[in-house]
């Protein structure tokens, strides 16, 4: 590939030798004045990701600047390991995927290809779609909403599912996503956490801006600090903008109205979706919370979200009061805050 290539995927193998055949390594990285360039630019890759949730396009017209380009990247996972944090890896891998797709999709079948390929997606042309096998279909898209993405609605032939270019590119941006998240975080040693401290401080201050975005306060009247562990779970990835199951979607979405959040607000909940529609989610809000004097459906109980695979990491409330039900936990907590209340109270 040409280096405007490689600066455009640097996550490729051939991207990792382009930076080894001008003999940079990971002290290189870190310290010289060479690289300080990719320093700021991977600095930039996070604040970026946090912020607008995408990746800035650096200037490349020199194999010079596509080794800064493609150095940024490693410096911008090594920024992102440093830290450790969940939520920042989620949002981090989101962005780079999403960028990703945008630049994907202005190429060629062929570099379509080969990069589902890299992604370890098996992939050809078939007349004027892609294909791939629906077990690499199913696998990438179980997260993604909507009748469009069920296998029963793609158009499979011989155990291949054929779709469009656009949608194929979906199914790859899921498989970066997946792929950097699995990665992240790297292993980091003391020197080189001291090395880039200074860069650490600018990303943990704008992380922590991030997150104050949804702190208990953005509820209102409710308090997420009284969430039960799954909920708080399906909240996070709400946030972060991750892909969630219909039953995760079902679920966190009945039990916001159960518990009071007005409807606008649960949709804008779900606004940072990489595949958000205002509309169809407002449909799909309202039919479940009874809006518009329809059924109102209850949250699923915990024995269904062990089911359905989202209970996560139950507290000892969960399992020392054998709670049931997410709403019976958020009734606990509420009234222990109640009493500690009235107890704070002069008498």
């Amino acid at each position: 590939m040409e280096y405007r290539d490689l600066a455009r995927y640097p996550f490729l193998k051939e991207a990792t030798q382009f930076v080894k055949e001008r003999q940079l390594g990971l002290e290189d990285l870190v310290s010289s004045t060479f690289a300080a360039e990719a320093r700021r630019r991977g600095k930039a890759r996070v604040l970026t990701a946090l912020s607008d949730l995408t990746v800035p396009n650096g200037p490349v017209t020199s194999e010079e600047e596509a080794a800064q380009e493609v150095l940024s990247y490693p410096y911008a996972r090594l920024l992102v390991s440093c830290i450790g944090d969940e939520a920042l890896v989620r949002r981090y891998a989101l962005a780079e995927a999403k960028a990703f797709n945008e630049r994907l999709r202005r190429d060629d079948m062929g570099t379509v290809i080969m990069l589902a390929g890299e992604l370890g997606v098996e992939a050809a042309l078939a007349g004027d779609s892609l294909r791939m096998h629906f077990t690499d279909f199913l696998g990438y898209t179980s997260g993604l909403r909507g009748p469009e993405w069920k296998l029963v609605n793609q158009d499979l032939r011989r155990g291949y599912v054929l779709l469009e270019k656009a949608r194929f590119v979906r199914v790859l941006e899921q498989a970066l996503d997946e792929r950097i998240e699995d990665e992240l975080p790297l292993p980091v040693n003391d020197e080189l956490l001291e090395a880039v401290r200074g860069d650490l401080a600018e990303v943990v201050a704008a992380l922590e801006a991030y997150k104050e975005r949804y702190r208990d306060e953005g509820f209102g009247e409710v308090s997420i600090l009284k969430f039960p562990p799954c909920m708080r779970k399906l909240v996070a990835m709400a946030q972060a903008g991750q892909n969630m199951p219909h039953a995760g979607r079902f679920a966190l979405t009945s039990f916001l109205s159960f518990i009071g959040m007005p409807v606008d607000d649960i949709i804008g909940l779900f606004s940072g979706s990489p595949d958000f529609d205002r509309s169809k989610t407002e449909y799909q809000v309202r039919h479940i919370t009874g809006d518009g004097a329809g059924k109102r459906y209850t949250p699923p109980e915990c024995a269904t979200m062990r089911t359905n695979g989202l209970c996560f990491e139950p507290d000892e409330l969960c399992n020392g009061r054998r709670v049931r039900h997410p709403l019976t936990y958020y009734r606990i907590r509420s009234h222990e805050k109640a009493g500690e209340g009235k107890g704070a109270r002069p008498s």
